[in-house]
This record gives structure tokens, sequence and C-alpha cells, in this order.
């Protein structure tokens, strides 16, 4: 996440280039917060939907498991942006010399760790579905061996405990400063380089170059040929399974279909991570070399790949509800159903009459 790079630079040491980057930047703030509060907004929604619905007896598995946590990390994400993008783009201004409190300066600082954190454990969530879904598709005959539920508990724990660790230079990145320490006619905060980066001249190029290329790129690599891989697998499959099914029953060609669809969404949840991140790693990669790139071209930047970032974190529920009829008949059966149902029964306690609830669940799709 790029929340401080567009806005932490040095108060004594900030460079004015007049270029496309900067007047866009300067119009472009003016509209991010409530742009982003909004896509905020629906993304949390819409992903604590996809926890409840994933966590319905019947949804249990292993990849269904996995997104469950990508949904937990990317409301996490989403939580604390939203506060953010409000306060910092909606009620005040992303200005040194607004006046800010120290209170809300540590919140930014603690919301850019945050968001770093568990995007990018959302990030290796998805590769490991990645690898799920290859080994499914694949290697079938030892799948449920080798992704298993436990496994895919491991698997989850692992990512957390190594994501934490690539993220540690970023945690001492930043610190809060006075104004007045630098100019006294100002009042108020402002985020700027902690003292260690700023002893330590190769601090940050290093740490921008562990975010851009371990945490951005290698991810967006493994899931491109992860993905060409089971599009490969899939259309071979299909080959053979057209054969087969022409001497089989209509249930097994619906099933057929139905885990197609399964592993075409979980596709495109991996191609849409790429689409959005890779662009970031890149940009991060040439910060870590270029000084002059960051401060003219990347932090001009930042509001852009968030906005990115958060659409990222926000599509999934709309691709499970278009390419997974089990998704859609379990949300309709929660939410939709027992919506109708508590009408009824509401409307029959106002005739006075007698009513019997009739609770219904998807088993299987």
């Amino acid at each position: 996440m790029e929340s401080l790079n567009s806005s932490g630079q040095n108060f004594t040491e900030q460079i004015v280039v007049n270029n496309e980057f900067v007047v866009f930047s300067e119009k472009y703030s003016q509209y991010h917060g409530y742009i982003s509060s909004f896509i905020c907004f629906f993304g949390v929604v819409s992903n604590i939907l996809n926890i409840i619905v994933l966590t319905r007896k019947h949804m249990i598995s292993p990849t269904n498991l996995i997104l469950t946590a990508l949904a937990l990390a990317d409301v996490m994400t989403m939580s604390v942006y939203l506060v953010y993008a409000l306060y910092l783009y909606v009620f005040t201004l992303p200005r040194d010399t607004y006046g800010h409190s120290k209170g809300w300066m540590y919140f930014v600082v603690v919301n850019n760790l945050v968001v770093i954190t568990c995007h990018n454990m959302a990030m290796w969530l998805t590769v490991s579905l990645a690898v799920f879904r290859y080994i499914f598709v694949c290697h079938h005959v030892v799948a449920n061996q080798l992704c298993s539920l436990e496994r895919a508990k491991l698997t989850i724990g692992i990512v957390v405990v190594v994501t934490i660790l690539l993220c540690i230079p970023n945690y001492f990145m930043y610190r809060v400063y006075e104004l007045a320490e630098y100019q006294p006619n100002y009042t108020g905060y402002w985020i700027d380089l902690s003292l260690f980066a700023q002893s330590h001249s190769l601090y940050q190029p290093i740490t921008f170059w562990i975010y851009g290329v371990i945490i951005k790129i290698a991810p967006c690599v493994l899931l491109t040929i992860l993905s060409a891989c089971i599009i490969c697998a899939m259309h071979e499959a299909s080959k053979r399974r057209q054969r087969l099914l022409q001497q089989a029953g209509r249930h097994n060609e619906e099933t057929s279909a139905e885990h197609n669809r399964t592993t075409m969404m979980l596709v495109a949840v991996v191609l849409f991570f790429v689409i959005t991140e890779f662009p970031q790693g890149i940009l991060a990669g040439i910060s870590g070399l270029n000084q002059n790139f960051f401060q003219t071209v990347y932090s001009n930047l930042g509001d852009i790949m968030d906005l990115l970032v958060l659409l990222n974190s926000a599509i999934n529920f709309i691709l499970y509800c278009i390419m997974s009829q089990q998704f859609r008949d379990t949300f309709t059966n929660l939410f939709v159903c027992n919506f109708i149902s508590l009408r009824n029964v509401h409307s029959a306690k106002q005739n006075g009459m007698a009513y019997t609830t009739v609770t219904t669940e998807v088993t299987q799709v």
C-alpha cells in the first residue's frame, strides 16, 4: 500500500516538480477520499458476506478456507484505510501545513503498517490458492492428500508468519515529528523517515526492493505461471472429459461444469491480482534504484496505486457471484430466502394467522 508514499516527505526537503505527475496527483487527491471510501465500504460489507457464505458447513473445503482467510485480510485492509481516507482526504487535507494532531499522525503510520501487512498476506494467500488449485487440476490423484483442510490451515499460518517477517523493515521506516522542529511558525505534526532510516542511506532502497521484488513481483510471476499451467491443464482435461461424458450421466456433466466454473473463478481472482499488483512492484523496484524517480513519479502515483489495491480487495464478491453457482445458491438461501421468510412471518403476525417457519439449506451443488 502506498498511503505514506504519497504524503510522507520531509517538511524541510519537499521537492516541487512541475510535471504532469504532480498536476495529476493534486487534481485526483480532491476526489480520492470519496472514491476510496465508497470502495472500502462496499469491500468491507462484501467481504463480510464472503466470510459468512464460505464458512457455512456445506461450503467448508481447503480452497474455501483460504478464500475465507483472504476475505478476512481484505476486511482488515479496507477497514483501516476507510478511516484513513475519511480523515486525511475528506475531513482534512493530506498536507503537512494543515496542523494535524500527533494522535492522528500516529494513526496514519499504524494504518500504513496494517494495510501493508494485511494486503501482502492477501497476496501470498492468493499464491497459496493458486498452488492448491494447480494441484487439484494437474495432480488430482494426490490432491486430497496434499490439499487437506489441515494443510490449508498450516499454509495460512505460514503465510501470516512469513508476511510479518518480510514487512519488518517497513515497521521502522517512519516517525511522527513536530513541525516546529524545523519551522517555528508552523504548528501540528507530520510524518517523515525515521532517524534510523535517515542515518542508513541503504535502508530505504533495500526496503523498496524487498517490497517491490519479493512482496509484489515474485507473487505476480508465480501467479502468472500457475494460472497458465491451470488453463493449459483445463484445456487438455476438457478434451478428455468430452469423450468420457458421452458415456456418463447428466449429473456427472453438471458436476464437471461446476468444477470448471470454480477453477475459472479462482483463475480470474488470481489474474486480477496480477493486473493490479505487478505495475506497483515494477515502480517500487525502480524507486529503490532511483530516488528522483520515487520523488517525481512514485510518490505522485501513490493514491492511484492505493485505489488499485482497494479495487483488488473489493472485487472478489462480484467474481464469486458471477462465476460460482454454489456460492450464488448459498448466498440466496442465507439472505434472500430467509428475508422473504421473515417478511412472511411478520405479515402473518400482523394478520393474526398461525404460521410455521421452514428453514432450508443448500447441501450440495
